[in-house]
């Protein structure tokens, strides 16, 4: 049975902008204000339920639990964060007490003075379980018997066709982890990815088509919604421009802080993948797979072997990624067949790469 594995997610609880007020975090601030105990490493801090644009955030920042994260970011600069691991929440009608512990800071961090301007972000943190990814089910072999008896041009005798099926599933395997590619065909994939300043990066090769683009929203009371003015290259990028350019009228005022949601989540639709076997690696398969029946021992890392007079040599097997038996052997007859050179063709690129919740 394929394994599932835990990934971690954080979910927006409360977000919004309050300023920093002079006083111990055991006393009420003032709305859109919050105060600590130490700006520099904060322990405890006291937090207003009404942000500084008016809005109640008290609800989401009750749903905090220790273990969740706080973010503070200043408005000057992309590197000017500190984080906090929560240690405590307390519920003090009109504010919220929250014992912290700092997890880190951006190179441009600059402790606050008093009155000023900070976005304060409470994320909860989720463990997830997340299905394997495809490699991890069984997938149909790159090529077939038939491949290979059309290219030998006769069909198999008994002992060729008790090792062929299982060096072909060992080849294909072989092939995918090189090329990091499984060369299925997918259609409708949903895939949630994190943008890079509005870019998007899909990490499935060839892309077809981009059937959807919908921006998570992770935001008590703001529902997530469909993008429809992105671009899509017809490669692998899609874009998503600046909310002018949407043609809506009626978006949301959290969409107009362009610089806080370009970084943001986005549910992708997209088909992708290869609806046949690339002809030329399916070519590699055969010729790796053909070579090793043609041998006179099961064993291809053997280099030579002597009968009285009679000697034959035979190629090198290569140890390391795939040592020993007829798997060496296979692998051994894929490099000498030009494997590392196919596969990079085919590799698949990672997605993009950017830091949630840091513009």
């Amino acid at each position: 049975m394929a394994q599932v594995s835990a990934r971690v997610s954080d979910v927006i609880l409360a977000t919004g902008y309050w300023q920093t007020q002079s006083g111990p975090p055991t006393t009420a601030p003032g709305n859109g204000k919050y105060n600590a105990d130490n700006w520099a490493s904060p322990t405890m801090i006291a937090i207003a339920g009404i942000d500084n644009d008016g809005y109640s955030r008290q609800a989401g920042l009750l749903q905090l639990r220790p273990g969740d994260q706080i973010m503070q970011l200043g408005t000057n600069d992309s590197q000017n964060y500190q984080t906090w691991s929560v240690t405590s929440v307390t519920d003090q009608g009109t504010w919220v007490q929250i014992g912290v512990q700092v997890m880190g800071a951006g190179t441009a961090f600059v402790t606050p003075g008093m009155n000023q301007t900070r976005l304060i972000q409470a994320l909860q943190v989720v463990a997830q379980e997340t299905a394997p990814p495809a490699s991890y089910f069984a997938l149909p072999n790159l090529a077939t018997p038939d491949d290979i008896i059309s290219r030998m041009g006769r069909n198999l005798n008994q002992i060729e066709a008790n090792r062929v099926d299982a060096m072909l599933a060992d080849g294909s395997s072989i092939i995918r982890r090189y090329a990091q590619n499984d060369f299925t065909y997918v259609s409708q994939d949903v895939i949630t990815i994190v943008a890079d300043n509005g870019v998007i990066v899909l990490p499935g090769r060839p892309i077809h088509s981009v059937d959807g683009v919908i921006w998570k929203s992770g935001v008590s009371g703001i529902p997530d919604m469909p993008i429809t003015w992105y671009i899509f290259d017809g490669i692998n990028t899609v874009t998503i421009p600046d909310p002018g350019a949407s043609g809506i009228i009626n978006l949301p005022e959290y969409w107009y802080d362009v610089t806080y949601w370009y970084n943001d989540s986005f549910e992708i639709t997209n088909t992708h993948g290869y609806q046949v076997v690339p002809a030329d690696i399916k070519a590699l398969l055969c010729s790796a797979i053909i070579s090793e029946l043609s041998t006179p021992t099961m064993s291809a890392t053997i280099q030579s072997e002597s009968i009285g007079a009679y000697s034959y040599s035979m190629r090198r097997g290569y140890g390391g990624a795939a040592s020993g038996g007829a798997m060496a052997g296979i692998f051994a007859a894929l490099r000498d067949f030009g494997m590392m050179e196919l596969t990079k063709d085919f590799r698949i690129g990672q997605g993009t790469i950017a830091v949630r919740h840091l513009w």
